[in-house]
């Protein structure tokens, strides 16, 4: 009798940090979510879909869809395929609907690839985790150089 006092006992204990956990585990979906669909904006880019890629840009307001897809299909810069695309990401959330992902980017240069470490913003925005269009433009190279940057040839 005293050892199933005892189980009961801590049993109950162990229920609310269970119940604690859970909405650890629902920021872990989240963060899951803002990868896929960054990820999936990069696999359009390399596949030269741009209209696709505009429609998952947030503040398209800076420059129209022509110059956008302009300068991305222009671009010196595509994302990797595969493994080499996108590592060891961290995404810390701003709520509901901002977030900001840390990974090390690599990049198809036509010369071998070239990896950049940085942080983009994205918003989410109609069920989709959405880049901002400065993010993505410097990273094609347009703008600003990649900081940390190394080649790696083919």
């Amino acid at each position: 009798m005293t050892r199933m006092i005892i189980l009961g006992a801590l049993l109950a204990l162990a229920t609310p940090a269970t119940v604690a956990a859970a909405p650890a585990a629902g920021h872990e979906v989240q963060a899951g979510e803002v990868r896929a669909d960054l990820e999936k904006t990069l696999d359009l880019w390399r596949d030269g879909r741009y209209d696709t890629v505009y429609e998952r840009v947030i503040e398209k307001g800076s420059h129209s869809k022509e110059y956008f897809v302009t300068h991305l299909a222009a671009a010196p810069r595509r994302p990797a395929c595969c493994w080499e695309k996108l590592q060891e990401v961290r995404v810390s959330a701003k709520g509901e609907r901002q977030a900001t992902l840390h990974a090390r980017f690599g990049f198809d240069t036509g010369a071998g690839t070239e990896f950049m470490t940085r942080g983009v913003k994205l918003e989410k925005e109609d069920g989709i985790w959405k880049i901002k269009m400065s993010d993505l433009l410097t990273m094609a190279g347009k703008g600003a150089k990649m900081s940390g940057s190394k080649k790696k040839k083919n």
